[in-house]
């Protein structure tokens, strides 16, 4: 009896053990999450480039590799519990960090600061936990908010008296609107050309006859992604002389 007692007690820890470390193995299988859409920022501010482990496991002891094309030379890296400076691409130093707190949630997002233009394109997320690794992409879009719109008069070689609407620094084509006094859409009479500066922005200018001694004509350009409007007005009256009605935005 009692060397039956043995038998069933050593199964039972073998069974025990191999559940264990079965256990042990599938705890250190996770996969890295981020958006399937480009992140947005706007020149110059701070973003966040969102991604965690799933399922939800702590990173604190895991190697966190944020990078670009260049494997071994990171934007940002986390490696033996601390972020290495030493490590990282130039151009970020100083302007990237992990939240450090949230790592023990599986939160391995990178916090950059003070975008740039050229901080735009796709990511790397590198997870590293020893026995298991898992990587995902994430593209970040860098759009850029011309300056604010100035109005002047000018003419035409047959001598037709227009309206020019011009602003710089562009990203990307802004919608435009010209409206009269009576808040009368006049868009359609307007033409627009653009032409890239030597930094690859756009410089937008749009032209508008005028028809008539009395009037205020108004300019809106508006970003084709939410962000504040710049407007620009301008009264015309008399013969053709120009006061700025108002600057806003």
């Amino acid at each position: 009896m009692g060397a039956v007692m043995k038998v069933q007690k050593g199964w039972s820890c073998s069974v025990f053990f191999l559940l264990h470390m079965t256990h042990v193995a599938w705890t250190q299988i996770f996969q890295v999450v981020a958006p399937s859409s480009a992140v947005l920022v706007f020149l110059g501010e701070d973003v966040t480039l969102p991604a965690s482990l799933s399922p939800v496991i702590s990173a604190q002891r895991f190697e966190v590799r944020w990078f670009r094309d260049d494997f071994d030379s990171p934007v940002l890296l986390y490696q033996t519990l601390q972020i290495r400076p030493e490590r990282q691409m130039q151009a970020y130093k100083g302007r990237t960090a992990l939240f450090l707190k949230e790592l023990q949630n599986g939160n391995v997002s990178l916090r950059l600061q003070d975008v740039r233009v050229s901080d735009g394109g796709l990511y790397k997320c590198f997870v590293d936990s020893g026995p298991w690794n898992e990587e995902v992409h994430i593209t970040l879009k860098v759009e850029v908010l011309g300056g604010q719109p100035s109005i002047s008069i000018n003419s035409t070689k047959d001598q037709q008296t227009r309206l020019e609407c011009k602003s710089d620094k562009w990203g990307t084509t802004p919608d435009l609107t010209w409206r009269d006094m009576n808040g009368v859409d006049l868009t359609s009479e307007s033409s627009v050309t653009e032409e890239r500066d030597n930094e690859g922005f756009l410089r937008v200018s749009s032209f508008i006859p005028i028809k008539q001694e009395f009037n205020v004509f108004s300019c809106l350009m508006r970003s084709k992604v939410p962000k504040p409007d710049w407007h620009a007005g301008l009264m015309v009256y008399g013969e053709y002389s120009e006061f700025m009605a108002s600057s806003s935005y």
